[in-house]
């Protein structure tokens, strides 16, 4: 549809709600309505603003849908270029053995203190549990 058409249906139809009077009813006055009720007031629903003041209002609000969708497609190419960070360990990382290193049969390093030193790693001993009475 034409851009002018559709502005000036819209126009239009803008008048044609404008015309209609609204009421405002119930007991508290918190019911409005389109047609007249026992005890109802008319209220006063009309646009003070100008024409040149909608049409800008309008403008205004066209340009900013122009400008959401583009940081929209500006933000969805943005995403697709990112590369996900490559998995990685969180332990230490593998060095590589020095090529005169003995090993065993089995490819690993073997271990380089005598049996009579004693392991380098913590052993939690539990306390004594106190006897019940």
């Amino acid at each position: 549809m034409h851009p002018r058409l559709l502005t000036a249906l819209f126009l239009f139809a803008a008048g044609v709600a404008q015309a209609a009077p609204i009421y405002r009813c119930g007991p508290d006055g918190r019911e409005y309505s389109q047609v007249p009720c026992a005890g109802g007031t008319v209220l006063e629903a009309s646009d003070p603003r100008s024409a040149a003041q909608r049409a800008e209002a309008k403008r205004v609000a066209e340009q900013e849908r122009k400008t959401a969708a583009e940081m929209e497609r500006q933000r969805r190419a943005d995403e697709k270029a990112l590369k996900p960070a490559a998995a990685i360990g969180i332990g230490p990382t593998p060095t590589a053995a020095a090529a005169s290193a003995p090993r065993s049969a089995t490819g690993r390093k073997k271990p380089s203190r005598a049996k009579d030193d004693k392991p380098e790693d913590f052993v939690a001993v539990p306390p004594p549990v106190a006897k019940a009475k």
